[in-house]
């Protein structure tokens, strides 16, 4: 099998979606023109494709360079959609994260100004920070795991991480390592941890503190009666 900036061709022999990953038939080098003639089946993670509206089905045709991983592990690049013909597709790409970063931009001026002001105990902001900075290397090490096929970071510990603080550093290792970006389910259950981590961190920091803890209190006495 050729590496280098050689331009294969091949067809998505399957397509693992939950987990981000699939297998491309490569077509025979000797260039058969046989149906059907295959000769190796290469590694193919969706951070290699281009970005679209819909994820990789099998049966589609791509072009691709196949490179070799430090580890020795071989795997496709640089991935192209083919038509049936076998030109390269021109594929609708997906809307960049702008409302993403307004949401992170907003959170980011809103807590400063009132940690500058003294309206907000640093030890918020501190916190914010330290859980995104973990979060951010959780995401990169997922990453790498899944384009080198090892121990994955569960999606369940990366919610987690978002919800305990983390989800600032999630929004921009999603952004900036294009990862996490293209599963509706994983984006929706996200979003769901950023709300429900903002309307605790409101709770706890403003008037609305009292009245909560309150009705907590009254919650848990009629179910012990």
């Amino acid at each position: 099998m050729g590496f280098g900036s050689t331009r294969r061709e091949g067809a998505l022999a399957s397509w693992n979606d939950e987990r981000g990953f699939g297998f491309i038939d490569v077509d025979d080098a000797a260039g058969s023109e046989a149906a059907g003639a295959q000769s190796e089946r290469v590694f193919a993670h969706i951070s290699a494709f281009p970005p679209r509206e819909t994820r990789p089905v099998p049966g589609e045709r791509v072009s691709f360079v196949i490179e070799r991983t430090r580890e020795g592990k071989v795997r496709a690049r640089n991935i192209r959609y083919l038509s049936a013909s076998g030109r390269p597709l021109r594929v609708k790409r997906r809307k960049p994260g702008t409302m993403s970063y307004v949401v992170l931009a907003t959170f980011v001026i809103a807590i400063s100004t009132v940690t500058a002001i003294g309206a907000l105990p640093w030890i918020f902001a501190a916190l914010y920070l330290v859980m995104s900075i973990i979060t951010y290397g959780s995401y990169a090490s997922d990453k790498k795991a899944a384009q080198t096929r090892q121990w994955r970071v569960s999606e369940g510990a990366l919610l987690g991480l978002g919800l305990f603080g983390g989800w600032p550093g999630a929004i921009l290792a999603q952004q900036r390592l294009r990862h996490k970006t293209q599963k509706p389910m994983f984006r929706q259950a996200f979003w769901g941890t950023v709300v429900l981590n903002i309307l605790v961190f409101a709770i706890l920091t403003t008037a609305l503190r009292e009245p909560v803890v309150e009705l907590i209190r009254l919650i848990l006495e009629a179910t012990a009666l």
